[in-house]
């Protein structure tokens, strides 16, 4: 049996977002965008989730740490395609409408990823998912669990099926 932690890596994330508000006849709606990632061993984050940190020409940023983005052994064949593909992403998979104690926005993260397939199934069930390029750090990681747990299959060709069985007598 394995060892757990070389199955898996685990590393600490802070999120970005952007908070822009849109104008919609008499309204102004807000707009969430993923600002970034930040992503270190070394990554503190003191500040509590959903404090402004910034602004952009278009909005206002807000930091959310204690999240943290986990490779996974078995996933490595869709990070490979991930690595060799033109554009890498991280995805930020967030709650809305939260009501928290902790802030007065009304989006959370609650799953940051690089895995297509995760993203992809949160945002077939109307979940909020947001992407951007995947920041050259996480790059880096993922690039060398990948070297360390893939394996490529080899490629084999199929074989055609015999259509006819000569026991079964061939028409004429």
């Amino acid at each position: 049996m394995s060892n757990i932690a070389s199955t898996r890596l685990s590393l600490p994330v802070v999120v970005l977002l952007e908070k822009r508000l849109l104008k919609s006849q008499r309204w102004q709606v807000p707009s969430w965008y993923l600002q970034g990632v930040a992503v270190g061993d070394s990554m503190v984050h003191q500040s509590s989730p959903g404090q402004k940190v910034g602004e952009t020409e278009n909005g206002e940023i807000f930091s959310f740490g204690g999240y943290s983005v986990t490779l996974y052994k078995d996933a490595c064949e869709r990070y490979w395609h991930a690595l060799i593909g033109d554009k890498p992403l991280v995805y930020v998979v967030c709650n809305e409408e939260v009501e928290s104690d902790e802030h007065e926005l009304s989006v959370e993260p609650k799953l940051v990823t690089i895995d297509y397939d995760e993203a992809i199934s949160h945002a077939e069930t109307d979940g909020l998912v947001l992407s951007t390029n995947i920041p050259g750090e996480l790059y880096r990681y993922m690039e060398a669990f990948v070297l360390q747990h893939y394996q490529p299959k080899p490629f084999e060709k199929r074989k055609r099926k015999k259509w006819l069985d000569d026991s079964q007598g061939r028409r004429s």
